[in-house]
């Protein structure tokens, strides 16, 4: 196994300033709703639908990265027409 600390740090420090932005951007709202904040206004949304929504993201992120399966086609032996 080989591991690159130097990559390793910088991708950590990206992460840690992703979440201290993410923090900016999404606050929790007075009672059971989420606050997201865009640069002209503020959306709010229940818990159970910020919830949704993020596990439908990180599903998606998921999907997109795996590979998809080769499709196995069979080999077909060529057939006579019977013309000719």
């Amino acid at each position: 196994m080989e591991i690159d600390l130097d990559r390793a740090r910088r991708a950590l420090l990206e992460l840690g300033a992703a979440l201290s932005e993410a923090r900016g951007v999404v606050r929790p709202g007075p009672g059971s709703t989420v606050r997201i904040k865009t640069e002209t206004e503020v959306i709010e949304l229940p818990v159970w639908w910020a919830v949704a929504g993020l596990v439908a993201f990180t599903a998606a992120a998921l999907i997109s990265t795996m590979p998809t399966p080769s499709v196995r086609r069979r080999v077909r032996e060529e057939e006579p027409l019977g013309i000719g």
